[in-house]
């Protein structure tokens, strides 16, 4: 089974909305009564050209928390992924290999980015943003 097919199916079963995005695909997953998060899953490789599998959800931008040890202090409470900021936009990604990647795995890893990147989100921002 390819990775594509993969998410299909784990998307399908937990009634989760995908659309598939150059290089991707976009997954909106229900995080508490009212509220969701977008997280965006792709394929790529590692430095030693082994296949990674991507998930990561944007939380806000730069301005929202400035202080990067705030963050680092975050990070340090995290069980799965990790927060990164990139231009001026924070998120919180993880990553699995692709050869053994498998449908349980998939969901907890991706339910746990976009929960835990939603309560930041509601602690930061104060709004849904997605």
């Amino acid at each position: 089974m390819n990775f594509q097919t993969l998410l299909q199916q784990v998307c399908a079963y937990n009634g989760w909305p995908m659309t598939f995005t150059n290089g991707g695909a976009r997954i909106e997953i229900p995080t508490e009564y009212g509220r969701s998060q977008v997280v965006d899953v792709s394929v790529g490789q590692d430095p030693n050209a082994n296949q990674l599998v991507y998930v990561w959800s944007n939380i806000a931008t730069t301005n929202y928390v400035q202080d990067p040890w705030y963050l680092l202090q975050c990070n340090a409470n995290l069980a799965y992924g990790g927060i990164a900021v990139r231009d001026n936009q924070v998120f919180l990604m993880d990553s699995m290999m692709l050869q053994t990647a498998d449908a349980q795995t998939l969901v907890k890893i991706m339910y746990y980015i976009a929960n835990t990147a939603d309560q930041f989100e509601k602690q930061w921002v104060g709004y849904d943003n997605n």
